[in-house]
């Protein structure tokens, strides 16, 4: 499964639902004429949508890490969360994973603290802020029991950031309670940061661990 796959799906999902089912609409059937879906549907589908689109930028500018010894996940389900994915896990060339969270967002207002709360305009945006926590706190959770029950002294470390397309966010980017808010185009560059020497090795086996924890999010029985 690739960037936004699960995200697309529950998009045309939420169009299938809304589709009217009366006995008007089984009668139009007869004459091979789909039912348009209801307002709210198309709504709620649209932004599924844009979320899909978001994941896929994301995926696709984060892809020239591979040639610098980053490993990749997308849409990835996250242990002990019943129905959460993780847009896309990074691991990076030194073992430190990240969690990246693509968010889609009009220009037309900031991306912003305020009082403790992410806001973006009008709109309070801190689930983001919570989602991301939880995703990251659950996956470092899952990653450091395996390795104490192999025995593994080294334990690995996860942090969370979100990747903000197309709004504009304050000083070029901030952290609000442990968790980077960046603007897609500084991804790259906050990325390269956060890592440090290069460990080939331990790399590689973060990468392996992550990827049997971190189930595809259909396989994995959800979405």
């Amino acid at each position: 499964m690739s960037a936004g796959e699960s995200a697309q799906a529950r998009a045309e999902e939420m169009l299938e639902a809304g589709r009217p089912t009366g006995l008007l609409a089984r009668f139009k059937a007869l004459f091979g004429i789909r039912p348009e879906p209801s307002a709210q549907a198309v709504a709620e589908a649209a932004r599924w949508s844009a979320g899909a689109e978001g994941e896929r930028r994301t995926a696709a500018m984060v892809a020239v890490l591979a040639e610098e010894g980053w490993f990749g996940l997308f849409d990835r389900h996250v242990p002990g969360l019943h129905s959460a994915n993780a847009d896309i896990v990074l691991i990076g060339p030194d073992g430190l994973v990240v969690t990246v969270d693509a968010k889609m967002r009009h220009r037309r207002a900031e991306v912003k603290a305020l009082d403790g709360r992410l806001v973006h305009g009008d709109r309070d945006d801190t689930d983001a802020i919570r989602g991301a926590r939880l995703e990251t706190d659950q996956i470092e959770s899952a990653l450091q029991d395996a390795f104490r029950r192999r025995g593994v002294a080294r334990m690995p470390k996860v942090v969370a950031l979100i990747a903000v397309h197309y709004a504009p966010v304050a000083q070029g980017g901030f952290v609000l309670d442990g968790v980077r808010i960046v603007p897609a185009e500084q991804l790259l560059a906050m990325l390269r940061s956060l890592t440090g020497p290069r460990d080939p090795e331990w790399a590689a086996t973060v990468a392996r661990a992550a990827g049997k924890l971190l189930p595809r999010y259909r396989e994995g029985g959800r979405g």
